[in-house]
């Protein structure tokens, strides 16, 4: 199965670096995804960030587009560990400004992690984290400012509980932890009211999103691969550092999970894993006016299938081709039915003659602004997949 967008192991990459991005794509072409990273630490005092700044913005994110991968975006003051906090109102500026960008790039977005306050952008030696006003109006600022179809994510469970309260869309929200599978507290992550046990069952309920993921550190007592596996399924986990730690990778590498590799399990499984339990269609369907197409999907990766999804049947007979809107109903998280009921679009003749081929596409965009760079491929190992279309079935009337 090859690696499908918006999910899976994650090098990092500056906006002001284009060169490393093509560098890394070459030599990995099996990479799909990249955290792009836009450090302000120069606009920190103004305003308006400079066109120059936005232009390499632009052109990171047209970059990726262009090569097929999908893109963790994070904006920081600080990238190095020497932070100093801006005006809040100018944080706020600057997400507005860089926000309309991405959206302009949404189609190739997997997602934004808040970012901007403390070291790294990630919430903390700041003094906008004393006051709880400050990251509710962060979080605030990005969803207003980022299309809908883009999630957000924030540094901790305990934040989507404050924002919550605070009346933020919870229902878009994941969170970005950098410090996976490293100690109790995953470095500060679960603590204070809640303990690792009770924030990870609380994201298996709560969290409604599939942008989710982050990096390990090092190897602890938690890296172990059994339970890695329970912890990322709660955690509906679907990106993780590729580089960062070497060290993890290698341990999970000398396990086996289900008799594979641990590591090739983790990366197998990363976000969503759709597959086609059964498909069927009417009998004698050439005879009749109108068409039922129902597929029967099970998902076995750790992640939810990402509701923002659109889902087409492909029908094609004699060089014609229809796509059909397809409803989807999810039972739960593991598994659902897709499903269509429409005026034949075949004569009998062409259908007698010709015979027809049923696939599906699945794509966030609609028609017209499909990418196949951007269409899931689901997991069956004889399932064909061409031009961001899964074949189900070839039938001869």
């Amino acid at each position: 199965m090859a690696a499908n967008p918006f999910q899976g192991t994650y090098f990092q990459c500056s906006t002001g670096d284009l060169g490393r991005l093509y560098d890394v794509v070459e030599e990995h072409p099996d990479y799909r995804v990249v955290l792009l990273t836009f450090l302000l630490d120069d606009e920190r005092e103004l305003d308006v960030i400079p066109e120059e700044k936005m232009q390499d913005l632009r052109n990171a994110l047209q970059a990726a587009e262009d090569l097929g991968l999908s893109v963790i975006f994070r904006a920081a003051y600080d990238f190095t560990g020497e932070y100093e906090d801006p005006d809040f109102e100018i944080m706020l500026k600057h997400i507005r400004q860089t926000g309309a960008v991405l959206n302009t790039y949404k189609s190739c977005i997997m997602g934004v992690q808040a970012g901007m306050i403390g070291a790294f952008g990630e919430w903390t030696q700041s003094r906008y984290m004393d006051t709880k006003r400050y990251r509710m109006e962060v979080i605030r600022e990005w969803e207003d400012v980022l299309d809908e179809r883009i999630p957000l994510s924030v540094r901790r469970q305990k934040f989507i509980r404050e924002a919550a309260k605070w009346g933020c869309n919870t229902g878009r929200l994941g969170v970005y932890n950098d410090g996976l599978f490293s100690s109790e507290s995953d470095l500060g992550t679960y603590r204070e009211d809640y303990n690792r046990e009770e924030d990870l069952e609380w994201s298996a309920e709560n969290i409604k999103v599939p942008f989710n993921g982050g990096e390990m550190p090092f190897v602890s007592e938690f890296t172990a691969i059994e339970n890695v596996v329970e912890e990322a399924r709660q955690l509906n986990l679907s990106y993780l550092n590729q580089e960062y730690s070497s060290e993890v990778w290698e341990y999970w590498a000398s396990q086996e999970y289900e008799d594979v590799p641990g590591d090739e399990y983790i990366k197998m499984h990363l976000g969503c894993r759709p597959w086609a339990e059964t498909f069927s269609i009417d009998r004698h369907f050439a005879e009749k006016k109108k068409m039922r197409l129902k597929l029967k999907i099970r998902n076995s990766g750790f992640a939810m299938i990402d509701p923002d999804y659109h889902w087409y049947f492909i029908l094609e007979c004699g060089g014609k081709t229809r796509r059909i809107k397809a409803e989807v109903v999810m039972d739960s998280k593991e598994e659902g039915t897709v499903s269509a009921e429409f005026k034949n679009p075949f004569s009998k003749r062409e259908q007698k003659e010709y015979g027809m081929s049923a696939g599906i596409q699945i794509s966030k965009e609609e028609p017209g602004d499909i990418v196949d760079a951007y269409c899931l491929q689901l997991a069956n190992d004889k399932t064909t997949y061409n031009n961001g279309v899964n074949t189900l079935a070839n039938i001869n009337q």
